[in-house]
């Protein structure tokens, strides 16, 4: 059985956060939930059978339930998953429970029309976890399902982290000589260039779809963002949703989203 060995600390890194207004807190992150959400609907279909790993406290598996698909949703934090069920309590067609990514022992094989991976790949500090929990996801995918996988870029790590927390040398100096953040559980957050996420999958049965910058330039002007009006706010927006699978819109975006389909 495949476990987290660095549970303990996620688990409480999380507990102490209010995760369930990170995503509606300001314009800068509520982008990365409607670029996702954009996403999930333009490829899920009718009635869909949904399964989110790394849920939180449901902001997407509790919408994804309110407009009638059958969604799953499992977390490796126990608090997030009490909000969970507090907040889906009248759904019928919404479940949830505490589980690992790396074991999703307790689902079948082909068992989910979508599969949503939007969270524990922060968190898998050696290539052994990472190829695992692409393997779980995809293995209770059923034969065409869309499988998502967020992951996070490791200029942000500069870019969103070192310049507005007067943090740069401390990122830069647990870079390696090419840029990459060097894997440290104790940072919690671990990061990619695109070209090294996608080599997870290969030899995976999956094929490739695109890759989505899901909050692009915002999380590095968040201030900015905020004061623009309405207007100017959407017309930001409408840009961003033009150009976010463009190579040269993704190095310096926060999140990034993997989408391909299971053959």
């Amino acid at each position: 059985m495949f476990v987290n060995k660095h549970k303990d600390l996620i688990v409480q890194k999380y507990s102490a956060d209010d995760e369930d207004e990170r995503l509606v807190r300001d314009r800068s992150h509520n982008l990365e939930y409607l670029t996702t959400m954009r996403y999930i609907q333009k490829f899920v279909k009718p009635g869909a059978k949904i399964l989110e790993i790394g849920a939180a406290t449901g902001r997407y598996s509790i919408a994804l339930a309110k407009m009638g698909y059958n969604v799953t949703a499992v977390d490796l934090t126990p608090k997030y998953v009490e909000v969970m069920k507090r907040k889906a309590r009248k759904l019928k067609n919404f479940q949830c429970m505490v589980a690992d990514a790396l074991d999703l022992s307790m689902f079948k094989d082909k068992t989910f029309d979508m599969v949503l991976n939007l969270g524990p790949m922060y968190h898998l500090f050696n290539e052994k976890d990472k190829k695992q929990a692409v393997k779980e996801t995809l293995r209770v995918a059923k034969k065409g399902a869309v499988c998502m996988f967020a992951y996070i870029s490791h200029a942000s790590m500069i870019t969103n982290y070192g310049l507005r927390h007067d943090m740069v040398y401390n990122v830069f100096s647990e870079m390696d000589e090419t840029g990459r953040v060097r894997d440290i559980p104790e940072d919690i957050f671990m990061s990619f260039y695109v070209e090294d996420f996608k080599k997870l999958f290969n030899r995976t049965k999956s094929k490739y779809i695109t890759n989505v910058a899901t909050d692009g330039i915002a999380p590095m002007m968040p201030d900015w963002i905020d004061r623009l009006s309405k207007k100017a706010y959407d017309a930001f927006v409408k840009w961003h949703f033009m150009t976010c699978e463009r190579p040269d819109q993704q190095g310096y975006s926060s999140h990034l989203l993997y989408i391909c389909k299971k053959q």
